[in-house]
């Protein structure tokens, strides 16, 4: 039997999202790190859409986080990432819903404000892993992604000022709702939490994430981190990223 397939931005909290998950669950996979813009051509002869992630698994073909999270619980149950109390359950898949439709999005848009403009660290960012030669074409195309991009996501002044009062609002959610017993829903950690983390994980840098930023950071990346440290939705991320990342399952190919 060959072992599941991710596709993959190595940059993207949403991928992070499906990368957790399938940590979480220690499914061993192969992930192929794409690059923007030319991932699209790709994505739509594997799966009928442009976006990823995608995961490739026993001869099914499942697009976005969520629906990879839904098909992970199914064929691996263990660990449970889905609370067994059915009202609990309804809260997680609400608060995954909620972080995946409204939050994550602004989070992404805010960051990208800030980032976008800078051509030549754009272009490290989502290629830091590829081969030189993929790298240096990457930069080559990078103000034509930018275009599109901005035009996608509706990118200026006033949409990222948006953008960062909704990701304020993410944070200060999981900082309200993990007062209790330290998780969003009851009193261990479940797909909630994966998701809040892994959407929020832009606005800091935690160390058990494979997203690594390519240094030196460019001052506006650290003025972003900067607004956001402190904050105790942060305090929390980095707390559930330490205890709850794990180790990575990704195999060669």
């Amino acid at each position: 039997m060959t072992n599941p397939e991710l596709f993959q931005f190595r940059m993207s909290h949403f991928n992070e999202k499906a990368r957790w998950a399938l940590d979480y669950k220690r499914v061993s996979h192969v992930r192929h790190s794409l690059v923007p813009g030319p991932h699209k051509l790709k994505m739509l002869r594997l799966s009928g859409q442009g976006m990823v992630p995608v995961l490739r698994d026993a001869g099914q073909v499942v697009s976005g986080s969520a629906a990879i999270i839904a098909h992970l619980e199914a064929a691996h149950p263990e660990p449970a990432l889905y609370p067994s109390d059915p009202a609990e359950r309804e809260r997680a898949l609400e608060i995954q819903r909620w972080f995946d439709d409204e939050i994550g999005p602004a989070v992404r848009l805010a960051l990208f404000h800030e980032l976008i403009d800078d051509t030549g660290y754009f272009a490290r960012v989502f290629s830091w892993d590829q081969s030189p030669f993929v790298r240096a074409a990457f930069r080559l195309i990078v103000p034509a992604v930018r275009l599109v991009i901005k035009r996608q996501y509706r990118i200026d002044a006033g949409a990222a000022a948006r953008a960062r009062e909704r990701t304020r609002e993410g944070l200060d959610m999981v900082a309200r709702e993990s007062r209790r017993t330290g998780f969003l829903v009851g009193d261990r950690f479940s797909v909630a939490d994966l998701a809040a983390a892994a959407l929020l994980s832009l606005t800091t840098n935690p160390p058990e994430a494979p997203m690594k930023y390519p240094e030196p950071y460019p001052p506006a990346l650290a003025s972003w981190w900067n607004q956001w440290s402190g904050h105790p939705g942060v305090e929390w991320l980095r707390a559930i990223y330490r205890s709850h990342r794990g180790q990575s399952r990704e195999i060669a190919a």
